[in-house]
């Protein structure tokens, strides 16, 4: 048993020697999930094994283990609570399906006691999860925000033992900048200390013993690296939570704040095994995997008297997190067996009808409202009438610059005048949608179920009308990178002539593992398309970041799958991709952004066709102007004929 370093040896004798100390301690079970996505039907575990991936149990497993976990509590006088931190339905099928009214279903029978909202858990509108709260028979807790609805409180008190135990949820101040503005009209979230320490001096009052905390705040990917620059940071800019930011994530909020027991965290993939302990106030703070991979059970042991954390221990060998995987916990049937009937229920379509599709394209369309009254540039215009132009631009962590950068684009695009702008590593969400007022003529449909990083295919109202989307391959994104391809479907008119057109924009896995996962979300997609050329859909172009050379060789090369299909796949980019002047990431140089075309294509392509990496650098001055404002890829842009 590890005692915490919040009891000073003094503090010890004089615990072990008080009355205290002749009641028995409380022993809570704290079981926690975050960053669920929606995952539950059952699958495989590829993060742990990409060759021979073990089988996941989904949330019959979770459901088996939590019931078996009650179960063993209540033979041993012990306490169980059962949290979520966030990110609940978005990244499924199953998920987003219903607005996560499954998901809510499933969390009912669970009999979880509480949850704090996520940003991802806008992503259908704050009164979808205000109607989601609605139907929980639990709590939905966030004390700072605020502005959505009655149905979610600043915290919920359960009684364990005879004991009060408060959970206190918070959701990140940074929400807003995560979401289009229209997500989150009429919410704001607080600063996150100030809210907690008046939450909990309320709490206090009222006699409640043991107060945790449940942030959708977000511990980092690699924790003690964040927390060193953290650190460091703070010698220069002061030790004052008011002074520093919104949006602190939970390391940075748990140094500044002492209040909670625990922190049981959500926001980020990042799981751990074992819990952070700020070194200043020795708060502990937990996070698991997300994606459904895992239970999170932290033991936690309270003198009962004073509300004091005596101990923290987990529930095996490995840690705290126990894996889902068939082996470990088996699935509950019952349970298998209502999540299966309920994904078949939902009817989702894989593959869209062709007639079906013609027959949606009927709505106008309008977005921008201003022009941007700015010529900075001297940008060469594409655009044509009876082509489609297509680009695809990594705008690396857009936007780089802030104002500077959503000027700089929206020019460009307006000035080069392409039908389609496929853009991959979106930071903020928000600032994307200022970008999009700044191009009137245009509008845009952006990922709704990647893990981080987004993606948006924006497009030009006069040619094209959406008329399908979809996010291939959201169930089970491993071999994405957690960034499931975004593809549209698009109706393209000009005058008579009317062609059904498909734009799938992708950002594929970079570095570390990334080959065979490269690899094996190349086959996947290889596969998806065929069914595609199948149904008569051979008009789709397929762009982005595949981070990799489709002139490597051997067992080096990612997208062999293709390059071994002629039939029925070209690589509009290789008409350049051995020139290092068109390289699109030139500071290696490699070219890195490829078009990928269907046969639909070929023969306009091979007579009237375009490809060109843009000579963004002349444009801006020069190459570190760009770097510094835009972005470390260079767009590239495919040209071909329509209605020829």
């Amino acid at each position: 048993m590890k005692l915490l370093h919040k009891i000073s040896f003094i503090g010890l004798i004089f615990w072990l020697t008080s009355a205290s100390y002749a009641r028995d301690p409380l022993t809570l079970h704290v079981l926690f999930t975050n960053d669920i996505h929606g995952a539950i039907q059952s699958g495989q575990a590829w993060f742990m094994n990409p060759s021979y991936p073990p089988d996941l149990g989904g949330g019959a497993a979770m459901y088996q283990y939590v019931k078996e976990t009650r179960e063993l509590a209540a033979k041993n006088g012990e306490a169980v609570i059962l949290i979520d931190a966030g990110n609940f339905f978005q990244g499924t099928n199953i998920g987003m399906a219903d607005s996560g009214r499954t998901m809510m279903d499933w969390m009912n029978k669970m009999a979880y006691d509480a949850l704090v909202p996520g940003t991802q858990d806008f992503i259908m509108g704050s009164e979808n999860l205000a109607d989601l709260a609605r139907k929980a028979n639990f709590s939905f807790v966030s004390a700072n925000l605020t502005g959505l609805s009655q149905n979610i409180t600043p915290y919920t008190i359960v009684e364990q033992q005879g004991v009060k135990i408060a959970i206190v949820g918070l959701t990140t101040a940074a929400l807003k900048s995560q979401l289009l503005p229209w997500k989150t009209e009429s919410v704001n979230a607080l600063s996150e200390v100030d809210i907690a320490r008046m939450t909990v001096e309320k709490l206090k009052s009222k006699g409640v013993e043991i107060i945790i905390g449940l942030g959708h705040l977000g511990v980092p990917y690699n924790r003690d690296q964040e927390f060193d620059d953290f650190s460091s940071e703070l010698l220069q800019e002061g030790d004052e939570a008011e002074t520093w930011k919104d949006g602190l994530n939970a390391l940075e909020f748990a140094h500044f704040f002492d209040g909670f027991s625990a922190i049981f965290s959500g926001g980020t993939n990042a799981g751990y095994n074992t819990p952070w302990e700020d070194p200043l106030t020795h708060t502990l703070v937990y996070q698991g995997y997300g994606n459904g991979s895992n239970m999170g059970h932290a033991i936690l042991k309270f003198d009962v008297k004073t509300g004091q954390l005596l101990s923290a221990e987990t529930p095996t060998y490995r840690g705290n997190l126990v894996t889902l995987t068939v082996d470990d916990v088996q699935p509950d049937d019952a349970m298998n067996e209502w999540i299966n009937k309920r994904f078949n229920a939902l009817n989702i379509q894989k593959l869209p009808n062709k007639n079906a599709l013609k027959k949606k394209a009927s709505q106008e369309i309008t977005w921008a409202n201003e022009a941007l009254d700015k010529d900075q540039f001297q940008v060469p215009k594409y655009g044509k009438d009876d082509y489609l132009e297509a680009m695809t631009w990594n705008m690396e962590w857009f936007p780089k610059a802030n104002d500077t950068t959503l000027q700089a684009v929206a020019e460009i695009m307006m000035d080069i005048g392409a039908d389609v702008y496929a853009v991959q590593e979106i930071g903020k969400i928000n600032e994307f949608s200022k970008l999009m007022t700044y191009l009137p003529g245009y509008n845009f449909e952006i990922t709704r179920q990647s893990s981080f990083f987004d993606q948006a295919i924006i497009y030009n109202t006069k040619y094209l009308t959406p008329v399908g989307r979809d996010e291939p391959f959201a169930d089970n994104d491993y071999n994405f990178a957690g960034r499931p391809p975004l593809k549209i479907d698009f109706l393209w008119k000009n005058g008579d002539v009317e062609e059904l057109v498909t734009i799938i924009n992708l950002h594929m896995k970079c570095c570390g593992d990334g080959l065979p996962r490269r690899k094996k979300a190349a086959a996947e997609l290889h596969d998806y398309l065929l069914d595609y050329i199948d149904a008569g859909l051979d008009k789709f172009i397929a762009l982005g970041d595949w981070n990799d050379d489709i002139l490597d060789k051997g067992i080096e090369q990612s997208f062999n799958v293709f390059l071994n299909d002629p039939e029925n796949f070209q690589w509009a980019t290789m008409r350049i991709a051995a020139d290092v002047e068109m390289a699109s990431y030139p500071t290696w140089p490699s070219f890195l952004d490829h078009i990928l075309i269907g046969p639909g294509f070929f023969e306009g392509f091979e007579k009237d066709g375009l490809v060109e990496t843009m000579d963004v650098a002349t444009w801006l001055g020069s190459w570190d102007n760009y770097e510094a404002i835009i972005s470390d890829h260079r767009p590239v842009l495919l040209q071909v004929p329509m209605g020829k």
